[in-house]
């Protein structure tokens, strides 16, 4: 036989030893891979799917345009996504709408279940483009184009709780706090068409924006409760239906809507507060907490730091004094110097000494008697857990200015409150008016309901919201006297407020 017979039936060998080789792993394969139908569960991939609702059914509709692109690709759907998103990116730098909402459309049909690119492309349609339109018809239409987008993105990620989250925000921020925001919350009632398509997911008849957008955070919040995944920031996201009920309350009175209707909008504000402040939040302390628990966990600590003392009586005074006694004549003497006289060098002593003069619960049930220690050591634990989590709770409240929004709807509802506004409102219309007259009057009945709010309310008349608020009513106001050559009252009934704005802006050198 050839050498060249040989090569070839050496190849046929190979050939056949290959084939047979594939035939043998296609059986494992076809075991691993076999898709589902009506009469089998399909393969262990399969079964794995369903077992863990990763398929395309268990996370929203299937698409039958976007199955049949991804098998077209060839196992390089990934590949391809990240080049169209290469292209994205480029696009956008340009400018150029057209191609980018092509390339974020098919990036969609190649992976439907990539949250980005629907917010991406969403955005993209409601404010990059929108913006590009003379006409608010023609803004608002594109307004409504990503918003329906996004109801898109939510058929086909039912599992999905930021993408209603985002449909919230286009409805209430996009339109309700546009420059066109007038003209956009007319035509949004008037929108039969996304009426009609939203009226599944609808409980209340109201059009109004805001409440639109409530229910759609609402509607996140239901499917994070039935355990769907969260994959962004809880304390913000369940804050939104909150807000949006309190942004919902000022349309109505920028709108000159008051009354019952606006007491109504402010008690609709104050649940939806009332349900955030009892609402689990996770912390990056793997601790749990409820941010309206606050006062009861330092309610708590006042307790037990009784009970300590109930069973160590006076160990905690004579702890600190057995510290003062251990001070340095230079500390003992820095301490007794008022702080805005001392030396940098008393500074330095006086730090030193409060720092040596700190006791704690835990230290004092250190020195408990051995028939006591064990009792006074876990009411200190008890006393730290609670010190500490209310500190926790605390941070997350400024965050989202739990405080003052609380306060804000807390009052939302008073009479007082109402008039505040109203008030407010009349003077406003009056002096675009050129009615100086009635204009001076309102503000001056907007100020001395404002006066009775604030006295009610601590935290609103210590915060720099409600003084920012007040002093641009204020300004107005001085055009109006200043128009009609009258002098700036003297005492101003809302002097403290702007007393402090004016030294804010001094401690930032403004």
């Amino acid at each position: 036989m050839t050498s060249t017979a040989k090569s070839w039936l050496g190849l046929r060998r190979e050939t056949l030893l290959a084939l047979v080789a594939i035939a043998v792993l296609l059986v494992p394969l076809s075991v691993l891979s076999q898709p589902a139908d009506s009469a089998s569960p399909g393969g262990l991939l399969a079964r794995q799917r369903a077992k863990h609702g990763l398929s395309q059914a268990n996370l929203g509709e299937v698409d039958p345009t976007s199955e049949t692109m991804r098998l077209a690709t060839l196992g390089l759907k990934n590949v391809a996504v990240t080049l169209l998103w290469d292209r994205a990116n480029h696009y956008k730098k340009v400018e150029d709408w057209t191609n980018l909402s092509a390339a974020l459309e098919q990036m969609t049909k190649l992976q439907p279940n990539f949250y980005s690119v629907w917010d991406f492309q969403a955005h993209n349609l409601s404010y990059n483009i929108s913006v590009e339109f003379d006409d608010y018809h023609d803004r608002y239409a594109w307004v409504m184009k990503g918003i329906e987008f996004l109801r898109q993105g939510i058929a086909l990620n039912q599992r999905e709780p930021r993408l209603l989250g985002r449909m919230g925000w286009f409805l209430g921020q996009k339109i309700g706090r546009a420059d066109e925001k007038k003209q956009y919350r007319r035509l949004f009632k008037a929108d039969d068409d996304f009426h009609e398509r939203d009226r599944p997911g609808r409980t209340l008849p109201e059009r109004d924006n805001w409440l639109v957008a409530r229910e759609k955070y609402v509607a996140g919040q239901q499917l994070t409760d039935s355990g769907a995944p969260l994959k962004t920031t809880p304390l913000i996201f369940h804050s939104e239906p909150m807000m949006t009920a309190i942004n919902y309350a000022r349309a109505l009175e920028e709108d000159g809507t008051f009354g019952e209707t606006a007491r109504d909008a402010w008690s609709l504000a104050t649940d939806e507060m009332r349900r955030y402040s009892v609402r689990e939040i996770p912390t990056s302390w793997d601790v749990p907490i409820r941010l309206g628990m606050r006062e009861a966990e330092l309610a708590r600590t006042k307790k037990i730091a009784d009970e300590i003392e109930a069973l160590l009586p006076g160990a905690f005074e004579a702890l600190r004094e057995r510290k003062r006694a251990g001070l340095s004549a230079d500390q003992r003497a820095a301490l007794d110097v008022p702080a805005i006289d001392r030396t940098e060098a008393q500074q330095r002593a006086a730090a030193e000494a409060e720092a040596a003069l700190a006791v704690t619960w835990p230290m004092v049930a250190r020195e408990a008697p051995p028939e006591l220690r064990d009792k006074a050591r876990e009411l200190a634990r008890q006393y730290l857990e609670a010190a500490e989590t209310a500190q926790i709770i605390e941070r997350y409240r400024e965050i989202v200015n739990f405080d003052y929004w609380r306060a804000a709807c807390e009052v939302g509802t008073t009479e007082t409150a109402l008039q505040a506004r109203e008030a407010a409102w009349r003077a406003e219309r009056e002096f675009e008016n050129a009615r100086l007259l009635p204009a001076k009057k309102a503000y001056e009945e907007s100020f001395a309901a404002w006066r009775k709010v604030l006295d009610a309310s601590p935290v609103l008349r210590g915060d720099r919201l409600t003084a920012d608020d007040i002093v641009d009513l204020v300004d107005r106001y001085r055009k109006v006297l200043e128009q009609l050559d009258e002098k700036f009252p003297q005492p101003f009934v809302l002097q403290d407020m702007l007393d402090m704005v004016n030294w804010r802006a001094a401690s930032k050198g403004e």
